[in-house]
């Protein structure tokens, strides 16, 4: 499988078919010598067990199926990722953090709330705040773990048209159940019992896999 630079490859599948556990590989959360797969990871023409895991998942932004919203504030839980970039200046953080939540199409809901805590945030709004967090990255590779499942169509749609500017010279995974979210991915993958049984776009898929 190769999964080219500045395209969107989506994945889909029966619950239990592999997915997560597809994605866990690329960043090394579930390791070769566990029996999941065997060959090589190259990412950027480099074999990923010969990267640190911090080196590693600095190249990749990744948001998982259940959200994560740590226990501090919600502005914190972005200015961290900012500072581990080396951002410091207290304006240039508030800045970033306003634009980023504005992306995610999360700021207008919570700006009055920026300095209260984050786990009061509902679900899909813990979802937009994983993903306005992981876009803080600026990573090579963005992977969306079904992290589009707690939105309505409406705010699903908004969100992928602000992402499409800040992902598009990047690498983006997208796993997900609503055939809307990936039906314009550049290849789609369908998995089942971890294996790949089809691979194209959308059209190609509707008549080739059954």
């Amino acid at each position: 499988l190769t999964i080219p630079e500045g395209k969107i490859t989506a994945i889909v599948g029966q619950s239990g078919c592999g997915k997560t556990t597809f994605l866990k590989t690329l960043n090394r959360m579930i390791e070769e010598e566990g029996g999941f797969y065997k060959g090589k990871i190259i990412l950027d023409g480099e074999d990923i067990k010969g990267l640190s895991t911090e080196v590693l998942r600095t190249r990749i932004g990744m948001v998982f199926q259940q959200p994560i919203a740590f226990p501090y504030s919600i502005e914190k839980n972005l200015s961290y990722v900012l500072k581990y970039h080396g951002i410091r200046e207290a304006g240039e953080i508030e800045r970033i953090t306003r634009e980023y939540l504005q992306k995610a199409r999360l700021y207008d809901e919570i700006k009055d709330q920026l300095k209260k805590s984050a786990k009061k945030l509902s679900g899909g709004q813990k979802q937009r705040l994983s993903i306005a967090r992981a876009i803080a990255k600026n990573p090579n590779v963005y992977i969306f773990d079904d992290s589009f499942s707690a939105l309505d169509m409406k705010t699903d749609a908004a969100l992928r048209r602000a992402l499409e500017t800040k992902t598009e010279h990047t690498t983006v995974i997208i796993v997900a159940q609503r055939i809307s979210t990936i039906l314009h991915a550049d290849q789609i993958l369908v998995l089942d019992d971890g294996k790949i049984v089809g691979k194209g776009t959308h059209a190609e898929l509707l008549k080739n896999c059954e």
